[in-house]
């Protein structure tokens, strides 16, 4: 009995920050979609096409914002990569620049609105939209040293070229204190998404010995949707409590030090970010 309730003290503790059950059963759904994106792309649309279905069918819960954002990483952003991917080649390489255009309109078009995220009254709100403003100039910039083309054909994976290393990291720094603004309730969800991303970016990176940078895309393109898919379907079905925004947990409580803190935090990667900018050569390059 004492040993059960040493465990459970850690636990709790833990789950006042992360979502476990929706987390574990979130990293098993991830190690499918890797295998799936790796060996079998058209099984994956097939399943990406039909969790989006459901969720159109059956998501009672979802608002209207809520459910064109599902939508624009299903079946629109992860779908369409993926039926890109299985194609024949013929047709990659006659559509390559209309759906490099398309890549590009959603990658800069979403790391740009965000600027418009709600601050709800917090100071690290407010200095969120002045990084992600550095960040989008930033990423702006490498796609426009890169002529726009950003995309290059693989056989396995979508490539996504004009981003860096250190954009990357930074981006990951700055979504991880976004995720804790009260507009995206406790956050407990999402807490782990920057780690899945990283990851599954270098497992990516392994098995095809493609650049770490190359494979950031086609990763983020995996893992974001299928955490929305998981939320929603979870939530649909009641299959784990919704992690709702008025949540009285203790990770919702953000007091004004940690506020502060993450504050710094943000405007440290805006500062990098500016650096960046600034110091970046004339000539083309993506890494950096």
């Amino acid at each position: 009995m004492a040993h059960l309730m040493a465990f459970s003290t850690p636990y709790t503790a833990l789950e006042a920050y992360i979502d476990i059950p929706f987390n574990l059963w979130l990293s098993i759904i991830l190690i499918l979609t890797y295998g799936c994106a790796i060996r079998n792309r058209g099984l994956l649309l097939l399943v990406v096409l039909g969790i989006s279905a459901t969720i159109a069918v059956f998501d009672k819960t979802s608002t209207a914002s809520e459910m064109i954002k599902i939508m624009c990483e299903l079946p629109l952003g992860l779908g369409s990569v993926l039926a890109f991917l299985v194609a024949r080649r013929s047709f990659q390489t006659r559509f390559l620049s209309a759906f490099t255009t398309y890549i590009n309109f959603a990658v800069y078009g979403n790391i740009g609105m965000m600027v418009g995220t709600p601050a709800d009254g917090t100071l690290r709100g407010m200095c969120s939209k002045v990084t992600c403003a550095a960040l989008f100039i930033w990423i702006v910039q490498q796609g426009h040293r890169a002529g726009w083309k950003t995309i290059v054909l693989h056989d396995d994976l979508f490539v996504f070229t004009a981003v860096s290393k250190s954009w990357i990291f930074t981006h990951a720094i700055y979504r991880f204190v976004l995720l804790t603004l009260p507009c995206f309730g406790s956050g407990r969800r999402h807490r782990l998404l920057e780690l899945y991303s990283l990851t599954l970016t270098f497992a990516l990176s392994s098995s095809s010995t493609l650049p770490f940078e190359y494979c950031f895309g086609m990763a983020d393109t995996l893992v974001v949707p299928a955490a929305a898919g998981w939320s929603a379907i979870a939530t649909t079905f009641n299959l784990i409590p919704r992690d709702a925004i008025n949540s009285d947990l203790l990770s919702n409580r953000i007091g004004t030090d940690a506020d502060a803190l993450l504050s710094a935090v943000s405007l440290a990667v805006a500062i990098f970010a500016c650096f960046k900018i600034a110091s970046a050569p004339r000539r083309k390059a993506t890494r950096g």
